[in-house]
């Protein structure tokens, strides 16, 4: 196989392979821009060797990188200090046991270590990544990155701006209140005070919403302007 991709390299040009990946995609790229004009075959077919290929990639990756690279490969060479390996090699074997009908009961114990190892992540994530630097980053002072140096339009914009953030986060979190006091008069003029509050909190989580998508919008125009460009520099290198 190296004779013959050192024969290839001394009949081709020294840039072909360039080239022909250049080539491959610009192809799948208008292939994957077809879709403009309805469903069609190319579409479709640019789908499939997308997804073939990220199947193909992702096998290689688990078992190269992980499967040999950190289980059988440091178990063989080490076994006395790598044996705690065992375990996940065991719950491997374990699931692989459920092609088999009468062993599937044996792939429910590493599915439910999967379950729950998955779950520890994502609750540790939703709490430690996202809940507390969001209460962190709005639990400010009104003065918070108030400098002695800046000029009092200054130090009164950043004011502001730490209100407007105190004031809108409040609000997001009154547009959950839905329960309103009607026994007596403060009762009933505290739940308007927070209805009216909790309505404009609803207005500040559109307005997030609507930075959110206007974000990714930009972010896909982004990407088809950078394909496009793309196609156009392989058209001149073609023409070329």
């Amino acid at each position: 196989m190296d004779a013959i991709f050192d024969l290839l390299r001394g009949i081709l040009p020294p840039n072909t392979g360039d080239a022909i990946g250049t080539f491959v995609a610009a192809a799948l790229t208008v292939m994957v821009l077809s879709y403009i004009a309805g469903d069609n075959v190319l579409f479709r077919l640019a789908q499939h060797i997308l997804i073939g290929c990220v199947a193909a990639y992702a096998v290689v990756v688990a078992v190269h990188s992980v499967l040999l690279g950190r289980l059988l490969l440091p178990l063989a060479e080490n076994p006395a200090v790598q044996w705690p390996l065992l375990v996940p090699l065991a719950l491997g074997l374990m699931l692989l046991a459920r092609a088999e009908p009468n062993l599937a009961w044996l792939g429910n114990f590493p599915v439910a270590f999967l379950l729950g190892v998955g779950t520890a992540l994502a609750l540790g994530g939703a709490v430690l990544g996202t809940m507390l630097p969001q209460l962190q980053a709005t639990a400010i002072s009104l003065f918070d990155q108030v400098r002695a140096e800046m000029t009092p339009g200054e130090q009164l914009a950043q004011i502001a701006s730490n209100l407007i953030i105190v004031f809108g986060t409040i609000g997001a979190l009154l547009s959950f209140h839905f329960v309103r006091d009607e026994r007596s008069t403060l009762g009933r003029a505290v739940g308007a005070l927070l209805w009216a509050w909790g309505g404009l909190g609803r207005i500040f989580i559109w307005v997030a919403f609507g930075a959110l998508f206007a974000g990714l919008i930009i972010s896909r125009i982004t990407l088809l302007v950078a394909r496009v460009q793309f196609l156009l520099d392989a058209f001149r290198l073609a023409v070329r």
